[in-house]
């Protein structure tokens, strides 16, 4: 008796360290190009809206998708699509293995290079402020004068780090306002119809925006010049490769512009 559970849990043992290997090996290779182009599918994550991915009765939209799209044509891939407005979850879904690109765009900073990949830089940026002409309250010409105000923005916002070292350059308190299941368009919309005072919103889009809704002020900086690109799972050096091969020879190129054209 003490021979067979002897050997019983020996069994069990190796069979259990060789369940964990294989747990290991799945999120080690989840990234890797030849495994994607095997599955025959791309999995990218976004944010919901026109500058996502959106859809409107049979028609689906979006700058991020329809890159995504043109790089999973290239290789012949299917490519699922998730939206997805909370950075951190995105990044948690980077790593776990369920995205295989984060298309976004996402300031590239040191922080985050020293866990996961970027792509090459897809635009040159900033941040603005966001207010409404039309409101009662006076336009806010000065980051000084942020001082004990409120600004909202998504929840787990890249942009958050960037707000609370500006309350450390004023010396005051900037005081945050984290909205769930919200993207900058949401947002920026909200300022607009006096629902909520201001946010923040990368300098190009607000342009965009304030085309749509012109009582809009975008006229204050609130953080320098950033580069911005796509992120990826650490290990995904091959798709890495492969996708800034793609987009070297896309941006600039006709298609693109064609896209960009009808989102900007």
């Amino acid at each position: 008796m003490k021979i067979k559970k002897y050997i019983f849990f020996t069994i069990a043992f190796v069979l259990l360290i060789l369940f964990i290997k294989l747990l290991f090996f799945r999120e080690k290779t989840a990234h890797n190009l030849p495994a994607i182009l095997k599955s025959g599918r791309l999995s990218v994550v976004t944010d919901s809206s026109a500058l996502g991915f959106a859809m409107k009765g049979d028609s689906v939209f979006g700058f991020q998708y329809e890159i995504a799209k043109a790089f999973a044509d290239s290789l012949n891939l299917e490519l699922i699509i998730s939206t997805n407005n909370n950075f951190k979850e995105c990044l948690e879904g980077l790593r776990k293995g369920n995205y295989d690109i984060y298309a976004d765009f996402i300031p590239i900073t040191s922080e985050w290079q020293n866990e996961y990949l970027f792509t090459i830089p897809l635009k040159t940026s900033r941040q603005v402020l966001i207010q409404c002409k039309d409101s009662s309250e006076k336009i806010i010409k000065n980051q000084v004068d942020l001082a004990g105000d409120t600004i909202y923005i998504p929840k787990n916002s890249p942009h958050k780090l960037r707000l609370k070292n500006l309350s450390d350059e004023i010396a005051d308190t900037i005081y945050l306002v984290e909205v769930d299941d919200v993207n900058c368009e949401d947002l920026v919309k909200w300022v607009a119809m006096g629902k909520i005072k201001q946010t923040i919103c990368d300098e190009r889009d607000a342009l965009k925006w304030k085309l749509q809704y012109p009582n809009l002020d975008i006229s204050l900086p609130v953080g320098f010049d950033q580069q911005y690109g796509w992120m990826l799972y650490k290990e995904s050096k091959q798709l890495q490769q492969k996708l800034n091969d793609f987009l070297n020879d896309f941006i600039g190129s006709e298609a693109y512009w064609k896209i960009y054209r009808k989102y900007y």
